[in-house]
């Protein structure tokens, strides 16, 4: 357990209720696997989350805005949005984005993805796409900053109806 990443994310809200037994990851077995299934390259920010809270965040998340832990997406249903979202990319000619392996993590009001580029000089950086405008643009946030600014609007905001068993599924069909 990433016991630095847990402390990083509660301490913008440190009254949310937590419960770190049900936090759980994936090993690097599974995280090869994920990289194999989804094409990208899973190190830095991304490996410590997905290793440490990649199936549970034991409270910190639920269903949304992050993709990881949407308890009716399936593994298909994962995999085909991120072919999706690359065709998007594709589509707006954002070739060389293509090449260093995005990774949408987050659906933000039906048309905002944010995302990662897994295979480039900086993997931890988010970018922004806004479907409705067809731009991209880096958000000078990190990862880490991300989901802890996360914690303290989208969780904070949902508190009510938040488990600390919200869970998903990356790899396991």
């Amino acid at each position: 357990m990433n016991e630095k990443l847990i402390t990083y994310l509660h301490s913008v809200y440190p009254e949310l209720p937590i419960d770190t037994n049900f936090i759980k990851g994936y090993s690097d077995d599974e995280l090869a696997k994920i990289e194999r299934l989804y094409d990208i390259k899973i190190r830095g920010q991304l490996y410590h989350f997905l290793s440490c809270m990649g199936r549970c965040s034991g409270g910190f998340f639920g269903d949304a805005p992050l993709m990881f832990y949407r308890q009716n997406n399936t593994v298909r249903s994962h995999v085909l949005f991120q072919y999706s979202f690359c065709e998007d990319l594709c589509a707006l000619q954002q070739w060389e984005l293509v090449k260093q392996k995005p990774f949408a993590f987050s659906f933000e009001s039906e048309t905002q993805y944010f995302f990662l580029l897994t295979d480039s000089d900086n993997p931890n950086l988010v970018y922004h796409y806004d479907e409705n405008e067809e731009t991209i643009k880096q958000t000078n946030k990190t990862f880490y900053e991300y989901l802890r600014h996360s914690v303290n609007t989208d969780t904070r905001h949902h508190i009510q109806n938040m488990t600390f068993d919200y869970s998903g599924e990356l790899i396991n069909i």
